[in-house]
C-alpha cells in the first residue's frame, strides 16, 4: 500500500514527532496519524507505519545548531546559557526568542527545515510505503531563507549617526569601485562622500535582520529651499549589505522613506549610469531617470 505524503499528513507527522508524551503511528487504512498505547496495540487493529524517530536529544541538537547560525552575540549568549542550564530547556529557549518577532519566525523556519530533513531520511527507509509525489511536492516549501518581510524597518536615532557615516563610507567605496574600477576605490571614494555629513533636518531609516543587525539603510536630506514652490528631498544614501541583497529590501527601504515623508515632497537620487541594478525598483516606485554620471577614464591609467 503506497501512501503519498500530503501537506495535511506532513503537518500531522511534524506535530506527532514533537509530542513526547504519546506514541503515534500512521494508520495506513485511514491515512492519518493516530495515538495508541504502543506499536503492537495499533498493529492489531490496522496496518501501521511508525513515524520518524525524534527524541529530546534531537531537539537539543536542533536548538544548538540554530544558535550557531546567529551572529548577534547577545542572543547567542542568552541561548547558550539556556542550553547549558539543562532544565526547562525547550520552554526557556522559546521564551528567549518569542519577544524577538523576526528572530522567532526565523527559528520556526529553521526548525521545520531541520525536522523535514529527518522526514526525508524516513521516506528513504520506506520507499514502498510512503512517497512524495514529484508532481505535488510538500517538503521544502517553507523556505528557510529570509525575505524582505523578515526585516524590521525603523527610523534611525540621533545616537546612530556615527554608524550611519560608517555605512555611507562603505557605500562610497563600493560606488567608486563600480565607476573607477577595482583597486581604485580607496583613491576615489572621496568623490562620492564629499560633503556628506549628517546635518540637522536629515532623516534616515534602517532595516534590521532577525539578529537586530543593520542590513540596509536609506538617508535623505530635505532641501532648505523649494523648487517651484515644492519640497525636495535628496537621497544621500540607499544601500543594502551585500549579504542581504536580492530580497527586495532596497525597495522596501525606499517605500518606507516615501511613506514617512510629506506626500508632496519630490525625491531625487543619483546612481552610476553604468549600474542598472536599481532601474526596476526605481521605475516601480515612480522614479524617472533625469541625469547621468559621466567620467573620462584616461586619467586612471598608471
Amino acid at each position: 500500500m503506497a501512501l503519498p505524503l500530503t501537506p495535511t499528513l506532513l503537518d500531522q507527522i511534524l506535530f506527532a514527532m514533537e509530542d513526547q508524551d504519546n506514541f503515534s503511528v500512521i494508520n495506513l487504512a485511514t491515512r492519518q496519524v493516530e495515538v495508541c498505547a504502543d506499536e503492537n496495540t495499533c498493529a492489531d487493529e490496522a496496518p501501521v507505519l511508525p513515524i520518524p524517530s525524534w527524541s529530546s536529544s534531537d531537539g537539543f541538537k536542533m536548538m544548538r545548531e540554530f544558535g550557531d547560525t546567529l551572529r548577534n552575540p547577545i542572543v547567542q549568549a542568552e541561548l547558550r546559557a539556556v542550553l547549558d542550564a539543562g532544565q526547562g530547556v525547550f520552554r526557556r529557549f522559546k521564551l528567549v526568542l518569542k519577544p524577538r518577532e523576526l528572530l522567532y519566525r526565523q527559528w520556526l523556519r529553521f526548525k521545520r527545515r531541520f525536522m523535514e530533513e529527518r522526514i526525508r531520511e524516513w521516506i528513504d527507509e520506506w520507499p514502498d510505503v510512503i512517497f512524495e509525489d514529484p508532481a505535488e511536492p510538500v517538503l521544502g516549501l517553507e523556505d528557510g531563507a529570509l525575505v524582505s518581510s523578515d526585516f524590521f524597518i525603523r527610523e534611525g536615532l540621533p545616537s546612530e549617526t556615527g554608524r550611519l557615516q560608517e555605512w555611507d563610507s562603505e557605500a562610497c567605496r563600493e560606488a567608486a569601485e563600480q565607476v573607477f574600477g577595482v583597486g581604485s576605490e580607496r583613491d576615489f571614494s572621496d568623490y562620492f562622500s564629499r560633503g556628506r555629513k549628517f546635518e540637522e533636518g536629515d532623516r534616515f531609516w534602517v532595516a534590521e535582520n532577525p539578529q537586530s543587525e543593520w542590513a540596509g539603510v536609506v538617508w535623505v536630506r530635505p532641501w532648505k529651499s523649494t523648487v517651484g514652490g515644492g519640497q525636495v528631498g535628496e537621497v544621500f544614501l540607499w544601500y543594502v549589505d551585500p549579504e542581504s541583497r536580492s530580497l527586495g529590501l532596497g525597495t522596501t527601504l525606499l517605500e518606507a522613506l516615501r511613506n514617512n515623508l510629506p506626500a508632496a515632497m519630490s525625491l531625487m537620487l543619483v546612481t552610476p549610469w553604468s549600474d542598472r541594478r536599481y532601474d526596476t525598483s526605481l521605475n516601480r516606485l515612480g522614479f524617472v531617470p533625469g541625469g547621468r554620471v559621466w567620467f573620462a577614464a584616461g586619467f586612471l591609467r598608471s
